[in-house]
C-alpha cells in the first residue's frame, strides 16, 4: 500500500518539476528540431490541421465529452461516467489557471513556420489538456476496466487520436512539441487519479453488498434450521 502512494507521489513530482520548467525556459532542448522535422513531414495547406484543433473548442468538446461519458458507463458504471466529467473540469480549471502563471510564450516565426499567430501562450496547451482528458480518460479506464478486443480497439482508437493532436499542434506551431507531452501527461495524470478513486469506490460497495448477502444468507440458514 504505501509502495503505490510514493509511486503516485513520484509521478506527481515529475508533473510539478516540468510544469515548473516550463515557466524558466521559452523551450527545450530538442522543442525546435522536433517542430521543424514534423513540419517538413505534412504539406504546407493545415487548415485540416485548424479544422482538427477546433475539436477540442466549445461546443465540439461537449460532444466528445458525451461520448466517452457513454462509453465510460457502459464500461465501469455512472462512477466513472461522473470521473470523466471531473475529469475535463478539472483541466478546463488548470488551462485557465495554469497559463498567465508560467507564461510561456508561442513558438516564434524566427525559429519555426507559424501558421497562424495566436494570442495567449504557449503552455498548457489546451487542446492537449482536454484531449488528454476526454480520449486519455477512457484509454485509461478501457486498460483497467475492459478486456479482449474492446479493451485493444479502444486503446488503439484513443491513443492514434492524441497522437494525432500533438502532430496537429506542433504542426500549426500553436505549440511547442514539450508543451503537449507534459500537458498530455497532466490530463492522463489526473485522469488515472480520478478513475482509481472511482473504481476503488466501485470495488468497496460490491465487497460491502457481497458481505450483507452472505449475512442474509446465513441468518435465513440458521432460522430455518
Amino acid at each position: 500500500m504505501r509502495g503505490k502512494y510514493l509511486v503516485w507521489v513520484g509521478l506527481f513530482m515529475i508533473a510539478a518539476l516540468a510544469t515548473l520548467a516550463t515557466k524558466y525556459y521559452p523551450f527545450f532542448p530538442g522543442d525546435v528540431a522536433v517542430e521543424r522535422w514534423v513540419q517538413s513531414l505534412l504539406p504546407q495547406n493545415l487548415h485540416w490541421a485548424q479544422n482538427v484543433s477546433r475539436t477540442a473548442e466549445f461546443p465540439w468538446i461537449l460532444l466528445i465529452l458525451a461520448f466517452v461519458f457513454a462509453v465510460s458507463w457502459a464500461l465501469a458504471g455512472w462512477r466513472a461516467a461522473l470521473a470523466c466529467v471531473l475529469s475535463l473540469g478539472g483541466m478546463l480549471a488548470l488551462g485557465y489557471w495554469l497559463s498567465p502563471m508560467i507564461a510561456r510564450p508561442r513558438p516564434s516565426p524566427d525559429l519555426v513556420h507559424v501558421f497562424q499567430p495566436l494570442s495567449g501562450y504557449s503552455f498548457p496547451s489546451q487542446f492537449a489538456l482536454r484531449y488528454a482528458a476526454t480520449f486519455g480518460f477512457l484509454a485509461v479506464l478501457a486498460a483497467m476496466r475492459s478486456f479482449g478486443g474492446v479493451r485493444a480497439a479502444l486503446l488503439i482508437v484513443c491513443s492514434v487520436i492524441i497522437i494525432l493532436g500533438w502532430v496537429v499542434r506542433v504542426a500549426l506551431a500553436g505549440h511547442w512539441p514539450s508543451d503537449v507531452i507534459i500537458s498530455t501527461y497532466l490530463g492522463l495524470l489526473w485522469a488515472a487519479l480520478l478513475i482509481r478513486f472511482a473504481l476503488k469506490n466501485r470495488i468497496a460497495q460490491r465487497v460491502a453488498g457481497g458481505e450483507k448477502r452472505k449475512g442474509r444468507k446465513f441468518f435465513s440458514g440458521n432460522w430455518h434450521s
